[in-house]
């Protein structure tokens, strides 16, 4: 009898055993559900944070948006640079701290049709935004635009009107940063060259797009010039900044007062012609499809021809003067904008970029070498 009275016991002292583990598992569960908190779920806790941010980022924005409307509207052309090569303070309060912009510069010599063809570009806002040159100033042997004016239209693009190249009285031989840059000249038509190069070179550094106009084909000496502007432009090799790079702007050869027979497929092509054999090993972006014809390509030459007025028989061409600068316009505003900088530029970040090259062209050992050897 014990030994069967054993094993009863232990069989239900196993079965106890069973079923004490069975009530414990869920009780154990039931209590921690029980203590656990689950009025709100965590998609909507998350979806909570979510709102908040997005109200947030919706503050920045607008925080944004209002810096951006401080900036005033113009109305007219400012002062970009005075005739000392110095940049003028006042222009950052025009620029906007965003990366879409685009810089459109000009060169020429004197009386060529600068401001005239800058202004029919920017015509669009006002008439006659850049000062236009009159008789008074061939009596008295002065420029119209002395250093540069900068005009920013509402969809930022930055038009320069510059100062004639080779023209003595813009350019004040007597100042003391010239004198330092190159102490050896003597002769002050090779400083005064040497001058419009550097000026040139500063161009080529900080424009998207460069309008070079003449008045007549071809000067030759012209041609030089820009060959030795390029040459004489900052490279990586002369640079000490992170932020340069090996850049060269798009070149759009524009001849101003074309007469009729300028305009005969004949003229054109010889035209084309000697701009491709002269810049064939040129860095300059000379082909980017700113031509007159209706599709734009981009092996196509860089080459406009805006009609004299001033002819009868050239009166013909006046109704489609407007229709040229149009095309012009938006041929310039659809080019490709490669970065000037390693970085992604904003408005005023170009500018201080601008007064970092200004100080390295003024001091390049480069320009003071080839003034030196200059005859």
């Amino acid at each position: 009898m014990l030994p069967t009275m054993s094993k009863e016991s232990e069989v239900k002292d196993g079965e106890n055993k069973n079923l004490i583990k069975i009530v414990e598992r869920p009780t154990f569960i039931l209590k921690t559900r029980e203590g656990e908190n689950r009025a709100v779920s965590p998609n909507q806790r998350n979806g909570q944070k979510k709102e908040i941010d997005t109200s947030s980022s919706i503050v920045k924005i607008q925080d944004s948006i209002r810096v951006l409307s401080i900036c005033p509207e113009m109305n007219t052309c400012i002062k970009f640079m005075d005739e000392n090569m110095q940049l003028c303070e006042n222009t950052i309060d025009y620029l906007y701290d965003q990366q879409d912009f685009l810089v459109v510069g000009c060169l020429g010599a004197q009386g060529v049709g600068k401001s005239t063809i800058m202004s029919l570009l920017t015509s669009h806002y006002s008439s006659n935004i850049f000062q236009i040159q009159d008789l008074s100033h061939y009596e008295n042997s002065t420029n119209c635009t002395t250093g540069i004016d900068l005009f920013i239209t509402k969809n930022r693009v930055m038009y320069l009107d510059t100062q004639p190249i080779l023209s003595g009285f813009g350019i004040d031989s007597t100042s003391s940063d010239q004198k330092k840059g190159a102490p050896d000249f003597v002769n002050s038509d090779s400083n005064l060259e040497l001058q419009s190069l550097q000026f040139a070179a500063f161009l080529f550094s900080i424009c998207h797009v460069i309008v070079f106009i003449q008045d007549w084909f071809v000067d030759p000496n012209v041609v030089r010039f820009l060959q030795t502007a390029e040459m004489l432009k900052p490279s990586s090799t002369t640079i000490i900044d992170q932020d340069y790079v090996e850049y060269y702007p798009h070149m759009v050869f524009l001849h101003n007062k074309a007469e009729l027979q300028d305009f005969t497929p004949a003229i054109i092509g010889e035209i084309k012609d000697f701009y491709n054999k002269i810049f064939s090993i040129s860095r300059l972006q000379t082909h980017s499809g700113i031509d007159m014809s209706h599709c734009s390509k981009e092996n196509n030459l860089n080459l406009f021809l805006i009609p004299s007025r001033t002819k009868e028989e050239d009166k013909i061409f006046c109704e489609n003067e407007e229709f040229l600068i149009d095309k012009l316009r938006t041929k310039i505003h659809g080019v490709p904008r490669n970065s000037i900088a390693s970085s992604v530029l904003t408005e005023k970040n170009w500018y201080h970029y601008v007064s970092k090259i200004l100080e390295v062209i003024k001091k390049s050992h480069l320009s003071s070498e080839y003034g030196r050897l200059m005859p």
